[in-house]
Formats: C-alpha cells, sequence, structure tokens
C-alpha cells in the first residue's frame, strides 16, 4: 500500500503541529555559552499548560558529568518577566536518590505555584539551579516561560 503525496503531506503537517507540545518548554541556561556539570537535555511541565483548578509538576532531564553530593539545594525562583515574585528551595536528595553519581539524572519537583501564584498572573518565568553550597560552584542553571490557564475569578472564590 503506497502513501500519497497528499497523505504524506498531511502527515508531516500533523507532527508540525503537535511536536512543539512533545517536545515540553523550549529552555535556556542563564548563562549563554557558559558550561555547567548538569547538562539539561529535556524539561517537561505537567500538565502544559499548568490549570489554574490544579497545580504543576516539573521534571528535567539530564547528564552530570561529576558526582553531586548531599547538601546542594535546588532553588526554584518565579518571576513576572524578570521581576522576581517568590523562591522556593528543595534539598537535592528530596528530589532524586543522592549522592548522584555522574551519568543521567531527573530532577521532579512537584506542586510548584501557591494558590496565591496561579491567581495573580497569566504565566512565569521560572528560574531553577543548582548551587554546590561548600564549593560555591553553580551546577546548573535554566530558565524557561511556563502558562497558566483557567479564569483566576472563579480560583479566588474556591480558595478563598
Amino acid at each position: 500500500m503506497a502513501i500519497s503525496h497528499t497523505q504524506l503531506l498531511l502527515l508531516l503537517l500533523v507532527s508540525l503541529f503537535f511536536s512543539p507540545a512533545l517536545c515540553g518548554p523550549k529552555f535556556q541556561t542563564c548563562e549563554t555559552g557558559k558550561e555547567y556539570p548538569l547538562k539539561v537535555s529535556s524539561v517537561e511541565i505537567s500538565p502544559d499548560p499548568v490549570k489554574r483548578s490544579g497545580n504543576g509538576e516539573i521534571t528535567i532531564t539530564g547528564v552530570t558529568n561529576k558526582e553531586i553530593s548531599d547538601g546542594v539545594t535546588v532553588n526554584l525562583k518565579l518571576a513576572v518577566g524578570m521581576f522576581p515574585v517568590s523562591t522556593k528551595s528543595y534539598s537535592l536528595c528530596d528530589i532524586t536518590a543522592c549522592p548522584v553519581a555522574p551519568g543521567p539524572i531527573v530532577l521532579t519537583l512537584p506542586n510548584i505555584f501557591t494558590p496565591r501564584e496561579k491567581r495573580t498572573a497569566i504565566g512565569y518565568t521560572i528560574i531553577i539551579s543548582i548551587t554546590d553550597k561548600p564549593l560555591k560552584e553553580s551546577m546548573m542553571c535554566i530558565l524557561f516561560v511556563v502558562k497558566l490557564t483557567g479564569h483566576a475569578s472563579m480560583i479566588n472564590q474556591v480558595t478563598e
């Protein structure tokens, strides 16, 4: 059974339409051109976009070229544009097994928004960084945008 040119074109258009949703948000490192010990290959937000009636979870996949010890902190900063709104800190050992050996790593940050944060903006710039404080070394730093959907006025009535 041969595929016609029309079917092939339709398949290509459909795949282009759905591929951005499958790839997750576009992210970038905080310092262009800087090589971090933890190289991020993908960022996923679930659900995407985040619904105001629920919450969001961020999963970061990457590879580290060095061991990451206990006591390292993962910082999540929310900003509207580049204006800081809040900061949350997680112990690395709370979101992945420690110590982290060189190789693949997956970090999952649950419940990234407070009820107030879900009500006050249509989206946020998120900056996630890992710093080894004893060494004062930046292990990773990425930023990306997360969108929120749903009606804020309905959420205000439910959560207040």
